[in-house]
Parts: structure tokens; sequence; C-alpha cells
């Protein structure tokens, strides 16, 4: 019987890849929460992501600049 990929992400056969993965430390729920997800739930997660990145990006250049004032 073959085994949808959810199932071989969460009970891993053991002495495989992706059991590997998980002794490294990998945590594969996250990666089968991704794949229960859309495909345009995913882009709007990775927007989201970016959006906080980039405006992490530029506080850090404020504060850089902010403090290069000071000096």
């Amino acid at each position: 019987m073959k085994r949808i990929p959810e199932e071989k992400l969460l009970n891993p056969k053991p002495g495989s890849k992706i059991a590997a993965a998980q002794e490294f430390g990998i945590d594969l729920t996250l990666l089968v929460k991704n794949l229960r997800l859309t495909p345009d739930q995913r882009v709007k997660n990775l927007q989201s992501a970016m959006v906080g990145l980039e405006e992490l990006i530029r506080a850090s250049k404020q504060s850089r600049k902010k403090s290069d004032d000071k000096s």
C-alpha cells in the first residue's frame, strides 16, 4: 500500500532520508503544515514574510543612521 506524502513526513521509515532529516532536527510538521495550504495561501504567507523582512531592514537602516549621526 502506498503512503501519502503527509504520512511519509509524519512517520518516516527508519533509515530513510526523511528520517535522517528529522534526526538532524528539521521540523517536518512545519513542512506538512505548508503542504496543507493551497498555492495561493503559500504565496500570501511568503508575501507577508517579505513585507515583514523589508520593514525589519528599513528599521535597521534607520537605527544605524541615527547611531552614525550621534557619532
